[in-house]
């Protein structure tokens, strides 16, 4: 089922899983450390379970994102690991928005 949620993502779309459940919240910032791009339905499970179930995923241009992500209260933080870990952006969870590193 849930492979079958994350294949049929649209393009430039997403979501969030903890422990093989989608998530979301209402607060603080959605970061990664590290990720992979995937192609295929095969590379997307193995990915996923890399991460145990607990990552970002979104699709974009036929390539499927993994990436191991996590919560963390505050922008500064957010912003800090982002860099770091060569991220593109962070998420914003109160309103969805994406801050660029």
């Amino acid at each position: 089922m849930l492979l079958d949620q994350i294949m049929s993502l649209r393009e430039s779309d997403g979501l969030t899983l903890k422990k093989y459940n989608s998530i979301t919240y209402k607060t603080g910032w959605q970061v990664a450390d590290c990720g992979v791009e995937c192609r295929t339905a095969a590379e997307v499970a193995q990915a996923v379970q890399k991460y145990n179930g607990t990552c970002g995923v979104w699709y974009e241009k036929g390539v499927w994102y993994i990436d191991h992500s996590f919560r963390v209260k505050t922008k500064r933080e957010a912003l800090e690991i982002g860099k770091k870990c060569h991220q593109i952006s962070v998420l914003k969870w109160s309103n969805m928005s994406l801050v660029y590193c």
